[in-house]
């Protein structure tokens, strides 16, 4: 009798461990849960909801130190990064050295498939972002593969050409004249000690896609990181 008694004192109290071992880890595992949160919600890289009117939220003013690191990033992540000037209309980059004719139905404004990253004055192929989706529409040279964008940004960063990859031999891109500067786009903001306001966010862009019977909207969100000229 008194081993029974016995053996009902183990059982129990190996339940009470058991219980206590098992609340001691959902104690743990919700702890990281919290601390996942703190650290997100302290990382500047979370992006806010983005819409034409809260282009005026400022995040921090950067240099090339943080928008080089930016722009080899977009291509891989599939992000569109945007350059405007200190009034906040764009500012050009490049132009576009591909057939128009060739871009389907995008129009010079914000209808079409291209056209919203543009300059507005007459020079309208003048490019102010990088996105993998416009650039694919437009028929650049550099979308066929992850080691052509990388080329296609070195060169634009330093000043250099980029070259057709089906045959090296032809120029696509002198960016050295497209800049007018030498030394590219980073000797263009040295030279100038550019500085830009950093914005970070998302925008919401409709996708057609070929249904059965008609082409079909879907929306979607991308995120989109804007450097703002500050001086």
């Amino acid at each position: 009798m008194e081993n029974a008694t016995d053996a009902l004192y183990i059982a129990f109290a190996v339940i009470i461990f058991v219980i206590a071992l098992t609340i001691t880890m959902v104690m743990f595992s919700r702890l990281g849960e919290v601390s996942g949160v703190a650290i997100s919600s302290s990382d500047i890289t979370e992006f806010y909801e983005y819409e034409g009117a809260d282009i005026n939220k400022a995040n921090r003013t950067v240099g090339l130190e943080t928008i080089i690191p930016t722009l080899y990033k977009y291509y891989k992540e599939n992000y569109t990064v945007i350059f405007l000037k200190k009034d906040g209309t764009p500012l050009g980059l490049y132009n576009s050295e591909t057939n128009r004719d060739l871009w389907g139905n995008g129009t010079n404004d914000n209808t079409g498939n291209i056209g919203k990253y543009y300059s507005s004055n007459s020079d309208y192929e003048k490019v102010c972002s990088f996105d993998v989706d416009e650039e694919i529409t437009r028929h650049e040279p550099w979308t066929g593969t992850t080691e052509d964008y990388k080329n296609n940004l070195d060169a634009f960063l330093k000043g250099g050409k980029f070259n057709y990859p089906s045959d090296p031999s032809q120029v696509a891109y002198d960016y050295s004249r497209q800049l007018n500067n030498n030394g590219g786009f980073i000797g263009l903001c040295a030279t100038n000690n550019y500085k830009f306001k950093e914005m970070l966010g998302e925008y919401n862009y409709n996708v057609e896609t070929e249904g059965h019977e008609s082409a079909l909207l879907k929306n979607r969100k991308k995120r989109v990181i804007i450097y703002q000229l500050q001086s």
